[in-house]
């Protein structure tokens, strides 16, 4: 035994830790304790891929020694890789009031703390640690990586030429700062950066894209300073992906030009192309209308910055309000955005409200064929309810389950068709099964007893999304908050019923004459079934619907036949697109900025 503490510790240096599992099960039996037995076990348990048993060597060796550094930080690391990454940051401050100025422990803390959303907190951390190890190249690049995501852009360009004077053959960090040069609307900065990059790595697309993007936006500024041409608007949004900025982005586009209004869109990346016309030419542009996020905003010189967002929780996070205060007005769509900017300090005079619109184009569209697990077709199932959501704790499906499977009996002649956007996560299925299993622990209710579910997670195309809001009878919503939610809206102007909750944008567009809405409070944002921050909310609270009301929703539809009057009328009456690019040009003139239709 004496020898075989020194004989498992090479084992695991060699990268061979799991031989050394019995040999250390057996030392910490005949040696009790000692903890660094137990410490090294517990890694090389973790090495063998039994983390629960990992878990429990290190607790012991910290219930033998509170004040044992590696074990502390290897337990830190454990939880860290489990995503309980509060519980390694709890960890972590421990160790670090042994040794303040442990470089290994502040670096892992600071990356905890960002992946949590934590990027404040991140931000302290990480300059302690460039303090620490003013020569630290990794430090300093880690530092600059979070600025990006919290500062101003110049407090994130000094950190980068910082960490680049340290390692100036790094492609990566000439394109990150290239990126921060355009928001900041630094175009000669943005440019010599890219082509730097490029020179060290020819392949790096994100300065490819960016050199695209100086160029677009020079044409931009010049046009605006020609003096020919009718005014117009220069548009930038994802128009091109699949996400809910990409369909606004589209439908606005779409009701501007009806209104000839002169457009030149310019893309995520900027070599993306409109499909309808050309519109990729410069106009004389009065701004630039960005639809995205405050975060991918750029800026071009000479041309006022306006941004139509949106945010779904209260208030928004300091980091939006950092990046918001590049743009000259905030557009949002909802009064509940609107209140969220206010409360984290953003001027109100700088807020405009416009709300967004609906997609009931498809006028007599069919709706999709679709097959239950049993191989009953849906369209003989009276009751049919629909839910269409990333899948994302905001959307809440591990409340939708619980309600579901408490809500509904499999004799009940109702069904749920669950449209998630898990195809592009490897593991979205597994990760949805867990969430069922959850779900029926919770409810003490397995899903073979409840009214049966059918996932769809193909993506479809226009034409069939509606075919599939046709399918269903009802639309349904526990989301724990919503900056608009098209699917809804869309539903409800072609005819479903609507079940949502009482909050957020669903305020501004239903109420209790043409929907159900369910009592919500607020409590914390985590993920789902954890005390975990989910970290895009992190710090903040968002609404949790009232699930007793919703199953009691669910039953007077299904069993009672409750029923609403339509809201197709209201929504399609007073939420259209035409009406949002009006509502967005009356914007634009009381700035001074409107553009001018074509042959006016």
């Amino acid at each position: 035994m004496e020898n075989a503490f020194e004989t498992a510790l090479g084992l695991y240096r060699a990268g061979r830790g799991a031989e050394a599992v019995a040999m250390l099960r057996a030392l910490a039996d005949h040696r009790p304790g000692e903890p660094a037995v137990l410490n090294l076990l517990g890694v090389c348990l973790h090495a063998a891929g039994q983390t629960d048993e990992a878990g429990t060597a290190l607790r012991a060796a910290l219930a033998l020694a509170p004040d044992h550094a590696e074990a502390l930080l290897n337990l830190a690391a454990l939880r860290n890789g489990a995503g309980r990454r509060s519980a390694a940051a709890a960890c972590l401050r421990r160790l670090l009031v042994l040794d303040p100025g442990l470089r290994d422990g502040l670096r892992l803390l600071g990356a905890t703390l960002s992946e949590m959303g934590d990027l404040d907190g991140a931000e302290a951390v990480l300059r302690r640690v460039a303090r620490l190890v003013p020569d630290g190249i990794e430090e300093r690049f880690n530092l600059a990586a979070t600025l990006c995501q919290t500062g101003a852009p110049d407090r994130a360009i000094r950190a980068l030429r910082q960490a680049i004077a340290l390692r100036p053959e790094g492609a990566f960090a000439y394109g990150l700062l290239g990126a921060c040069c355009l928001r900041a609307g630094d175009l000669d900065a943005a440019e010599a950066a890219y082509a730097r990059a490029l020179r060290l790595d020819p392949a790096a697309a994100d300065a490819r894209h960016g050199r695209v993007r100086v160029a677009r936006y020079r044409a931009t500024a010049r046009a605006a300073r020609s003096g020919a041409g009718p005014d117009g608007l220069a548009l930038r949004g994802a128009f091109a992906t699949a996400s809910g900025y990409s369909h606004m982005a589209r439908r606005l586009i779409e009701a501007l030009r009806r209104r000839r209004i002169p457009l030149e869109i310019l893309g995520l990346l900027a070599d993306e192309r409109w499909p309808f016309e050309p519109l990729d030419r410069p106009v004389r542009a009065r701004a630039l209308l960005n639809v995205l996020i405050p975060m991918a905003v750029e800026r071009v010189p000479g041309l006022p910055t306006v941004t139509f967002t949106m945010f779904e929780g209260h208030p928004i996070p300091p980091s939006w309000l950092v990046h918001s205060r590049s743009s000259d007005v905030v557009v949002v769509p909802t009064r509940a955005s609107r209140r969220a900017w206010i409360a984290r300090g953003f001027p109100e005079a700088r807020l405009r409200l416009c709300p967004l619109g609906i997609d009931p184009e498809s006028g007599d569209g069919a709706p999709l064929h679709l097959t239950l697990p049993d191989g009953r077709p849906v369209a003989e199932i009276p009751y049919r309810f629909l839910n269409v959501s990333d899948f994302i704790p905001r959307k809440n499906v591990d409340g939708l389950l619980r309600v579901w499977l408490r809500a509904t009996d499999r004799r009940d002649p109702a069904c749920l068709i669950l449209k998630l956007a898990i195809g592009g996560r490897p593991h979205g299925r597994t990760e949805l099964a867990d969430l069922v299993r959850r779900g029926e622990a919770a409810t003490g209710r397995r899903l073979a007893q409840a009214a049966p579910i059918l996932l769809v997670d193909a993506v479809l195309d226009e034409a069939r999304m509606n075919g599939l809001y046709r399918a269903a009878t009802h639309y349904w919503s526990l989301s724990h908050g919503e900056g608009w939610d098209l699917p809804m809206a869309t539903a409800g102007a072609l005819g479903l019923g609507l079940i949502a909750p009482r909050h957020t944008a669903y305020l501004d567009y239903l109420h209790d004459g043409i929907a159900h809405l369910i009592p919500a409070g607020t409590a914390p944002a985590t993920r789902p079934y954890e005390d975990e921050p989910w970290a895009p909310f992190h710090g903040l609270d968002w609404w949790q619907p009232d699930e007793e009301a919703a199953v009691a929703a669910l039953q007077a539809v299904i069993r009672k036949g409750a029923a609403l009057p339509s809201a197709a009328d209201h929504l399609r009456r007073h939420f259209t697109w035409d009406q949002s690019a009006a509502t967005l040009l009356t914007i634009l003139g009381g700035l001074g900025l409107a553009p001018r239709p074509e042959g006016a």
